[in-house]
């Protein structure tokens, strides 16, 4: 039996086509930091339904145990009120 491949879009009749894999990168979501009264950074871990979620800013929140993420509530009642630091472009 000769069994032929079936074009692909990449491929015209008769050939395999295109296989070589190329990784892309997946974009990284963009950090948010916030600073408490005292000159503390925090690090926004997670916005989500449940709340906001912050880490001291040098902890990578995706490396670290969820149990040490602070509740924005919890941290303000500690902290103070957190101010957004904005980026330089």
């Amino acid at each position: 039996m000769n069994h032929k491949p079936s074009p692909t879009p990449t491929g015209l009749p008769g050939q395999s086509g295109f296989t070589a894999h190329i990784r892309v990168p997946l974009p990284t979501p963009p950090v948010e930091l916030y600073a408490d009264p005292t000159g503390s950074v925090w690090r926004l871990a997670d916005d989500s339904q449940d709340g906001r979620y912050f880490v001291a800013e040098p902890v990578n929140p995706a490396s670290c145990p969820r149990a040490i993420w602070a509740r924005e509530d919890e941290l303000v009642e500690h902290v103070g009120p957190l101010t957004r630091l904005e980026r330089a472009a």
